[in-house]
C-alpha cells in the first residue's frame, strides 16, 4: 500500500501473515481498495528458518520477514492468512498485543466474530484474537438467513465442490501441468494433489473435517442447531465454490419471483446470473458477490445453486471490514 492510496487521517501499522499466499493477496488488494489507514504494511512468512524472502508483491519485489513470536509487537492488527497447523503453532507461542484476525480455520473454542451487516450495530468483542467463519459456511449463514425472511427453515443439504485453490499456488500450478500433460500423452505430476486432479473429481482425507467444520461454522453463525447434511468432494477447477443446496420449510415455499426479488435485493451480497449465461465458478472469481444460479420453490423445499469466490466477500473482504469495525470501537482512528 502506497502512500498515495492512503486516506488522510489517523494511521498505524498492520501485518499480513503468509502474504504471497492466494488469500493474503487478496487481503492486500481488499486493504488497499478500500483505503484502509495503514501508514506501514508489515509482511511476514512462516517457513522454516529465520531468515528473510524476498516476494513480488504490487509490481515490485518486497521483503517478508520470518515470523517470530514477538513479531507481531510493532502492529495494531495482524491478518493471519497461513495454514491452520501453522498458525495454531504460532498463537500458543506469540508475545505481543496487536489485534490478530485469524483466516487460517483455528478453532480453540472461541465464538467466531463477523462485522455488523447493514442496519446491524453489534458491537465486537474484547480481546486480541478474531477468528473468522469458513467462508462455505458464511454463505449458506447468509442464504439461510434471506430465505428465512420468507418463510422459516428446518434442515438443509448441501452438494458442495471445492476448488484446488484452495490448495494454494503450488496445486494450481500442479492442476494446470497435468492438464498440459494429459493433452501431450505424458505422465501426469502428482506431488501435491497425489491424485489425478485435471478434469476429475475426488474425495479428500480431509472431507469429513471440511463437513463439520462448515456445519459447525454455519450453526454458530445462525444461533440454532439446524439439521444439516454436506457432501463434499474436491473439483478440477482452479477457482471457487460450486454448491447446490436443498433448503427444507417450515411451510410452503414462497413463490421463485419473490425469493429472486429478495436475493437481487442484496446487491452486495448475492447476483442473480441469467440462467441462459451458463456461468459457474469460474466466473465468480474475483467477485464479492455470490453468484445465484438456479432458483427452484415447490412444496416445502427450495433448491439453489450458487457460485463462489472463497477469497473475496466471506475472506479477505470480511476480515477487512473487522478490522475498520474494531479500529472505529477501540478509538484507533481518533487524532
Amino acid at each position: 500500500m502506497t502512500a498515495a492510496s492512503r486516506p488522510e487521517g489517523p494511521s498505524f501499522s498492520v501485518a499480513i501473515v503468509e502474504p504471497t499466499t492466494l488469500l493474503g493477496r487478496d487481503v492486500r488488494a481488499v486493504l488497499t481498495e478500500r483505503k484502509f489507514p495503514a501508514s506501514r504494511v508489515h509482511l511476514f512468512h512462516q517457513a522454516a528458518g529465520d531468515t528473510g524472502l524476498l516476494a513480488a508483491a504490487d509490481d515490485e519485489v518486497a521483503f517478508v520477514a520470518p515470523l517470530t513470536d514477538d513479531a507481531l509487537e510493532t502492529s495494531r492488527i495482524a491478518f493471519l492468512c497461513g495454514s491452520a497447523a501453522e498458525t495454531a503453532r504460532f498463537l500458543s507461542t506469540r508475545a505481543d498485543g496487536a489485534l490478530a484476525i485469524d483466516l487460517s480455520g483455528v478453532r480453540n473454542g472461541q465464538a467466531l466474530v463477523v462485522p455488523s451487516e447493514g442496519d446491524e450495530s453489534r458491537t465486537l468483542p474484547s480481546g486480541n484474537l478474531f477468528l473468522t467463519p469458513h467462508p462455505v459456511a458464511f454463505v449458506l449463514a447468509e442464504t439461510i438467513r434471506l430465505v428465512e425472511t420468507l418463510a422459516p427453515v428446518t434442515g438443509i443439504t448441501a452438494a458442495i465442490d471445492r476448488p484446488t485453490s484452495e490448495l494454494g499456488k503450488t496445486a494450481l500450478d500442479e492442476l494446470f501441468q497435468q492438464a498440459l500433460a494429459l493433452a501431450t500423452f505424458q505422465p501426469l505430476p502428482k506431488d501435491v494433489l497425489e491424485t489425478q486432479g485435471a478434469f476429475n473429481f475426488w474425495v479428500p482425507p480431509d472431507s469429513h473435517a471440511f463437513e463439520k467444520s462448515v456445519a459447525d461454522d454455519m450453526a454458530a453463525l445462525l444461533g440454532r442447531p439446524i439439521p444439516t447434511t454436506i457432501l463434499s468432494a474436491r473439483s478440477g477447477v482452479f477457482h471457487g465454490h460450486f454448491l447446490r443446496i436443498e433448503l427444507r420449510l417450515g411451510g410452503d415455499a414462497p413463490e421463485a419471483s419473490g425469493l429472486l426479488a429478495s436475493f437481487r435485493a442484496q446487491k452486495h451480497a448475492f447476483d442473480v446470473v441469467d440462467p441462459e449465461d451458463l456461468s459457474g465458478p469460474v466466473e465468480s472469481a474475483g467477485r464479492d458477490e455470490t453468484l445465484l444460479l438456479r432458483c427452484e420453490a415447490s412444496g416445502r423445499r427450495v433448491a439453489l445453486t450458487l457460485a463462489a469466490d472463497h477469497l473475496r466477500r466471506a475472506g479477505a473482504l470480511l476480515a477487512v471490514r473487522l478490522a475498520e469495525q474494531a479500529a472505529g470501537e477501540r478509538g484507533w482512528l481518533v487524532r
